[in-house]
């Protein structure tokens, strides 16, 4: 009989303490938003390549041999800049020699009108004056032959690398260099099908590079292509992107996302999102003020908030911080914020 009391008070006492622990379990800290509807601006994505906005080939008129270079390749270059220079000593001399014979005519036009009709002949005056056309003809002639031997830039832009050497010899359409306009840059890409009747010129396009992930460059639409391809089923889009730094060059790829307007939607603080391989979910408080796991369809994201297509409603009240150490059906409270936090949407 002694035993068995012990054995019951020993019971007791070991219930005791598990039933004080579970009445003192304390709810989880957390932070809390509520899902508001929001306008957010709807995109279409896309892959794109940029080319100069002026882009042209130089290459020789004439058959001749090099004389200069004055570029290197890569720079900037000036409107009307000499590039090249095909100019021989023999160009030269005749130029001189044309510039002395008109010179020679003009002053014998000059002594015969100077002499009056009397000593000269209306005949010889006009001879003299028909010799003044043609060496004038000549020397124009002459200076355009000269002309095409002095390569410039048609426009500003960058050069690439040169093609030729001092001593090589050219003929026309031997390839210089390329030089491209590049500020601002044009950029291609093409859209489905279903969204021709949303796009229009003037909206607004974002890309982005891998060459620069950090940077966002803005630019709109300036052409929509007139056609749907019968094949892919895509029309093409052009757009224009500043560029005064030069930091991108034609034949970049482009992450492309373009604007096509405003709609409302669910919307969330980003970091309220879990992600599980491609399922993505949050926690929701129900009225009891325990945590709900819920799956959820998102859409658009902007800068720190993201849409939910379904899984959320407006007025949910949305765990945004400490829920990577919850469990469904846990009790939570919401954490006192910093008077200086900003506040929730």
């Amino acid at each position: 009989m002694l035993a068995l009391g012990v054995s019951f008070l020993v019971a007791c006492s070991d219930e005791a303490p598990m039933t004080v622990s579970r009445g003192s379990s304390e709810p989880a800290l957390v932070e809390i938003t509520v899902a508001s509807i929001q306008s957010m601006d709807r995109r279409a994505e896309a892959v794109g390549t940029l080319i100069g906005n002026e882009s042209v080939v130089i290459t020789a008129k004439v058959t001749e041999q090099v004389s200069a270079v004055f570029f290197e390749g890569g720079e900037f270059v000036d409107k009307g800049q000499v590039l090249v220079e095909l100019i021989d000593e023999e160009q030269l001399a005749l130029l001189k020699e044309s510039e002395a014979k008109l010179e020679e005519a003009r002053l014998q036009l000059k002594r015969l009108a100077s002499l009056g009709s009397e000593i000269a002949t209306a005949a010889e005056i006009d001879v003299a004056r028909t010799r003044v056309a043609a060496a004038e003809a000549v020397l124009q002639a002459l200076r355009t032959r000269i002309s095409n031997r002095v390569i410039t830039a048609p426009f500003d832009g960058v050069i690439g690398f040169r093609q030729v050497s001092i001593g090589a010899l050219l003929t026309p359409g031997s390839v210089i260099a390329q030089l491209d306009a590049i500020d601002p840059l044009k950029l291609d890409f093409t859209l489905p099908e279903h969204f021709f009747s949303q796009v229009a010129v003037g909206d607004g396009i974002w890309a982005r590079s891998t060459a620069w992930p950090a940077e966002v460059f803005e630019g709109s639409a300036t052409l929509i292509g007139t056609r749907i391809d019968p094949v892919t089923r895509a029309f093409p889009v052009r757009g224009l992107l500043d560029n005064p730094d030069g930091r991108l060059r034609p034949g970049m790829l482009m992450a492309v996302e373009v604007s096509l307007g405003k709609s409302d939607g669910i919307v969330v603080p980003e970091s309220a999102l879990l992600q599980t391989g491609a399922q993505s979910s949050v926690y929701l408080v129900d009225e009891n003020n325990s945590a709900r796991r819920v799956s959820v369809v998102i859409g658009r994201r902007a800068p720190g908030t993201i849409e939910i297509l379904s899984g959320v409603n407006a007025g949910d009240r949305v765990i945004t911080s400490g829920q990577l150490t919850l469990r469904p059906g846990i009790s939570v409270q919401p954490a006192e914020l910093p008077s200086s936090a900003s506040s929730s949407p």
